[in-house]
This record gives structure tokens, sequence and C-alpha cells, in this order.
């Protein structure tokens, strides 16, 4: 049997649903798969499910490595690609999340300077992955858009599939149990998460939606000045915070499982691992007219509003959902499994594998 290596250097641990999606799907075609990364993924797989190494030297125990997968950047990429494919002759696909866009559209969406020169870095860092791998994946149209206007020079050899889960639900979600409207993952500059707890803010003053309440999970700490405006809905019980540690998988699936709409609003995206987690528990999510992706559709798997500064159409939207529970449930749940669970999406990856590393 041959095998696979699927690698991520780097811990976050809401990228180990890609990780498990990527094992099972290689897995399921045929492939031998072992996890290659960072240590402290190891504490998710509870129950120890997974082939694991956390270290290079740990590689010698695999007969051939055939193929190796490289999930989200690291500055050992750089090193790892060379060892693999100089001694193991390995097959490296590099799925590139997020290529670089301008400094200009980074510094439009709220982005300090700062922050802008560590996404520079960071795109020198995957230069080198680009030019060294033998395929790129992109994960949306805006993804594969940006890589042929800047990269195509480095490597010809690009595909676009949209990012891998299992999935995780497992079933319908029962309607009851969402109850909340949902700002889930980073605090970044372009995620708007100041127009969220504005939002929130009014929503809760004005009773505007009795029943609903919001849910804030992030691994970091809120904003001063946000903490100040949500101090009082947060002792009242109408808004719940989870903020300052990072969560395991499961902690965040249950942040998921009680949404019933989640904040995808944001200033800027090329594509989002929110958006699929949503629909993956069947959470319809509130997008920015001309900033969403292909996979969103208004009005089945969400509502799109113009800006999401404007406190009333973000109020309709969120009217539009709850009116229409069981439709966008329904609707998300589909889309996910059509487009975003990896057993959808088996003969779609396993293309990009050299045909004589495939199970006859």
């Amino acid at each position: 049997m041959k095998n696979a290596l699927i690698v991520s250097l780097k811990y976050n641990p809401g990228h180990f649903s890609h990780l498990v999606a990527n094992y099972n799907l290689f897995q399921d075609g045929g492939i031998r798969p072992t996890l290659y990364v960072h240590p402290g993924f190891r504490a998710l797989d509870i129950d120890h499910q997974y082939d694991t190494v956390t270290a290079a030297g740990e590689l010698s125990g695999l007969s051939s490595i055939d193929v190796a997968v490289f999930w989200f950047p690291s500055v050992r990429n750089i090193l790892e690609v060379l060892r693999l494919r100089l001694l193991y002759k390995s097959c490296v696909i590099y799925i590139y999340h997020e290529p670089f866009d301008s400094i200009l559209n980074y510094y439009r969406s709220g982005f300090r300077i700062k922050k802008i020169l560590k996404i520079c870095l960071i795109n020198l860092v995957n230069i080198p992955v680009i030019l060294l791998s033998n395929r790129i994946v992109l994960p949306s149209a805006k993804a594969l858009k940006l890589y042929q206007r800047k990269y195509t020079l480095l490597n010809r050899q690009y595909s676009m599939l949209p990012l891998l889960f299992d999935d995780e639900a497992g079933a319908l979600p029962e309607m009851d149990d969402k109850t909340c409207f949902s700002y889930i993952g980073t605090i970044a500059a372009d995620h708007a998460f100041d127009q969220f707890v504005r939002f929130a803010d009014h929503s809760v003053r004005l009773n505007s939606f009795p029943g609903l309440e919001f849910l804030i999970a992030t691994r970091n700490e809120i904003p001063g000045k946000e903490m100040e405006i949500l101090k009082p809905h947060i002792a009242s019980g109408k808004v719940t915070v989870r903020s300052g540690h990072a969560m395991t998988n499961g902690e965040i699936n249950v942040h998921y499982k009680k949404s019933l709409i989640v904040w995808n609003a944001y200033n800027r995206s090329m594509q989002s691992g929110v958006l699929p987690k949503a629909y993956m528990f069947g959470a319809a999510v509130i997008t920015i007219s001309g900033n969403e992706n292909e996979f969103f559709d208004n009005h089945e798997t969400g509502v799109a509003i113009s800006d999401n500064r404007n406190l009333e159409e973000t109020g309709n939207a969120v009217s539009e959902i709850l009116n229409n529970r069981d439709h966008f449930i329904r609707n998300c749940r589909k889309k996910f499994l059509a487009t975003f669970y990896y057993k959808s999406n088996i003969m779609e990856f396993m293309k990009l594998v050299p045909q004589n590393i495939l199970p006859k």
C-alpha cells in the first residue's frame, strides 16, 4: 500500500478538522495516511485514532512517502518540502489557503502596519513552498483568481478544490437547540468584530429578538472597548463570551451546534473556514454583498447585507433567518454535504495524485 503524509507544522486547533478530513479521504481512497503535525495536535486526538508523527526523525518509520499534503504556512515547510522531495521522491501538494492580496487592500480592511508586515513575511515563506511543490490547490474562486494574477510564474500546476471537512455534526441538528447568533473564530481587523458587538448591544437593549442569544467564541482576548459594551449583557445572560484561550475542536463544535446564525459579514474575505463549519451544523451565515464567495447562496444558506454597519439591514437579515429556520438549516446541511464533505471530494482530490500512486 502507498503512503501519504498530511503536514501541518504550526499549531492551530481550528485546523484539525481539515487534517482529519484529508486523513480520512486518503484512507477511503486506499492510501495509508499519517499525520505529520505540531505536537499540540496530539491532545486533540482524544481517542488516538490517527497515526501521527511530530518530528522529522519519526518519518524513518515509514517505508515510503509517496504523496505529502501541506496545510497552512510555516517557515518549517520549506525544509520539509525539500526533504520529502529529495529523500523520498514524494509528490508534494500545497493547500494554499489564502494567496497574498495587496498591502492597500489589507490596510483598507483595517489591518495595522505591524499585522500587514507579518502577512508580508508569511507571503515570503509561501513563495519557495509554491516553487518547490508539485501542485498547488486553491480553495475558492477568489483565491484562484489571485493566484493566477500573481503566482503562475512560480508554479503552473494548480487546481481548485473546496476546503475539506469530515461531518462532525453527524445529523441534522435539532432546531430547539439552536438559540444563538454567534461570532466564532479569530478577532481580526477584517472580520468586523466591532460591528457584531455593536449589533448585539443594539438588539439586546431594544429586546429586538426575544429568545435569541448572542455568543462570542474566540481564543483572542476581547478588546477593551468592546468588552465595556458587552459587560452588562454578559451579566444579564443575554450574551455569552468564551475567550482568551484556545478551544478544542469539540468545544468549537458545541458553539456551532448552538448557533442558528453565524457572523460572516467580514470587511474582507478570501474564503472562510467559519462558513463551511457553520453549514456543517446547519447554521446560516450573514455576509456582505460583493464579498461573498461561490459557496454562499443568498436566501438559501444565509442572507447578504450591503453594509455591516447598517443595524436595520442586519436586523432584517436576522429576522428572515429566524422566520425560516427549517429552510435555512436544511439548505446549509445540504450545501455542506455536497460541497465541503470530504466524501464528496474523493474523486476530484485523487486526480491530484500521480496515477502510479493510486491503488489498482
